[in-house]
Parts: structure tokens; C-alpha cells; sequence
């Protein structure tokens, strides 16, 4: 796979669009080696080194001794941001399995223990509401059934997305959720569900097309649309999801966006429990608080 001298050129910046987030290259450290890393090392000078991110604590607290997430710092993660950069809408399966030599868990592992699930406490945040959006194969469906009785991860992307720390970040760690759920028998108990930014570009075919890059199981992964920008739009406001249009020197849409990545969690009544950034986007993380809503659910039940 041939990586072109503008996703190269990319690596160069020092600062991400993801607010709270920062991407510092600092001189002096050595390279990181092997496979990819050797491909795209070899393209860079000597002095363009390992990528040290740090992203600021989750919402979430502990009401009895305010635990706090702690700064997550990602090394080696340079050569995964260059390939996340590439346009998801040409991507092949094979092109993610080299992802995966350098997206492991040990890359987004936090530099603390994380506490065991049901140990600590997600409190309410905010109540959205159901919305009707399209699936991949053109239905309308109302999220509410989707997530019915179920914990729900729910993301913004679109395909075309190329931020480096953005859609595709998510879409990986998303990957690497989808396979814990399942290593955990949580399968059955949670969803994925990621709405496209993009409703006029992203149809159900490209969606369907961008799920298979990814991996995404139809009855655990729900890659969904809006059926038009104002439907898009009421669903932003209810999440709080920002979207703005990029535009060229002479004013064109350039047809991207500019969004912070946050991830929602949600429990079966439609709360949203906490919300993740680039930073705190941890699989093993999220499937301890995804443990811990569901135990919580379970201790309010009436007898």
C-alpha cells in the first residue's frame, strides 16, 4: 500500500482539530520500527519522531472519591494516525489488517490500572431522544428499537473523513469494542451505533461499503443516515455534536468537516452515562463502564 506525500505531509502538524486534544512531536526520540513503521519511518526525516498524545480526564467522576481518568499517553502512535488518515471511501478489507499492526491494544492501553467494573458510578449526563434514521439497506428505523433494552455506543462519522484523530480513530477502537463485547459475551446486551455526518454524501450503500472496511456486524454495528440535513441537524443539537462545513480560499465546500470526536454511552433508558474523546477512547475502558451501567440497571430493578 503506497502512501502519498500528502498524507506524509500531514504528519508534520503539531497541532489535531480535536479539541482538548494535542499532538506533540518532539526531536530526539527514536523511530518506531518494523513493518509499516519501517515503510513510512523511511519516508520521513530522521528528526520526525514518535507521536506522544495527551488528552484531557473523561466526563466521568466518582461521586465517592472523584476518581479521575487520568492523562492517556498513546506512544508509537505516529504511524497509526498516518494510516488513519487515508480515505476510508477507497479502503479495502486487507488495507485494515494492516491496520492492525500497529492499532493493538497496547497503543491506547491507559498508563493507569482502570478500576474494576461496578466499582464506581456514571451519572446521568443528559436524556436524548429516539430519532427515525436509514440503515444500510435503505430502511427507516427508529433508534429506540435499535437500542431497546440494550447499552449504546453511539459515534458521529463520514466516510470521507480524513482527520487523523477523528473518524477513523473511532472507527478502530469501534472495531476493537465490537470484538471485546463479543470476548465478554456482551453481545447481546450492547450496540454500536454510528451516525454519518455527512447525510448527503454517505448513503446507504457507502455506509454499508465503509462497515464492511470495518468490520462492523449487522446485528451489533448500526452504521446509520439521516434522511435529510434537518433531521441531521435535530440530532446534533440533541447530542450536542458540533459539525462545521470546511470551505476553500475562493469559498467551495471542500466536502469536509470539522468536528469534535465524541463518543456517547447511553443505557437502556436513553441516558447518556459518559462521553469520549480522542483521548479516553479506550475499548477495555468502555467495556467496564458499559459492565457498570448494566450493573447499575440490574441493582434498580424492583424485586
Amino acid at each position: 500500500m503506497r502512501y502519498p506525500e500528502s498524507l506524509l505531509g500531514s504528519l508534520r502538524g503539531t497541532q489535531s482539530e480535536a479539541k482538548g486534544t494535542e499532538a506533540i512531536w518532539p526531536k530526539g526520540s527514536s523511530r518506531v520500527q518494523g513493518g509499516i513503521s519501517q515503510k513510512i519511518a523511511s519516508a520521513l526525516p530522521r528528526n520526525d519522531t514518535a507521536c506522544r498524545i495527551a488528552a484531557l480526564p473523561s466526563v466521568a467522576r466518582n461521586d465517592s472519591n472523584r476518581r479521575r481518568r487520568y492523562w492517556l499517553i498513546p506512544t508509537g502512535i505516529w504511524v497509526a494516525a498516518a494510516i488513519l488518515t487515508m480515505d476510508f471511501r477507497a479502503a479495502d478489507g486487507h488495507q485494515i489488517l494492516e491496520l492492525e499492526e500497529t492499532y493493538i491494544q497496547g497503543v491506547f492501553s491507559p498508563n493507569f490500572t482502570p478500576p474494576p467494573a461496578g466499582t464506581y458510578d456514571l451519572p446521568i449526563i443528559m436524556r436524548v431522544p429516539p430519532v427515525i434514521l436509514i440503515d444500510t439497506a435503505g430502511r427507516r428505523v427508529n433508534t429506540a428499537s435499535l437500542m431497546h433494552g440494550k447499552v449504546a455506543v453511539v459515534s458521529f462519522i463520514y466516510t470521507a473523513c480524513s482527520d487523523r484523530l477523528g473518524c477513523p480513530l473511532a472507527g478502530m477502537a469501534l472495531r476493537e469494542l465490537q470484538a471485546l463485547l463479543r470476548r465478554e459475551g456482551l453481545q447481546d446486551q450492547a450496540v454500536l451505533v454510528s451516525i454519518s455526518l455527512d447525510p448527503g454524501q454517505d448513503t446507504p450503500k457507502q455506509l454499508a461499503k465503509y462497515g464492511r472496511v470495518f468490520g462492523a456486524e449487522p446485528s451489533l454495528w448500526h452504521l446509520l443516515t439521516a434522511p435529510s440535513e434537518q433531521a441531521l441537524r435535530t440530532v446534533l443539537e440533541s447530542y450536542g455534536q458540533d459539525r462545521v462545513k470546511v470551505y476553500d480560499e475562493s469559498g467551495r465546500f471542500t466536502g469536509r468537516y470539522r468536528h469534535v470526536l465524541k463518543v456517547f454511552l447511553l443505557d437502556q433508558a436513553g441516558n447518556v452515562r459518559n462521553i469520549y474523546s480522542a483521548g479516553s477512547l479506550v475499548p477495555q475502558i468502555m467495556v467496564n463502564d458499559i459492565k457498570t451501567v448494566l450493573a447499575t440497571s440490574t441493582a434498580d430493578r424492583p424485586n
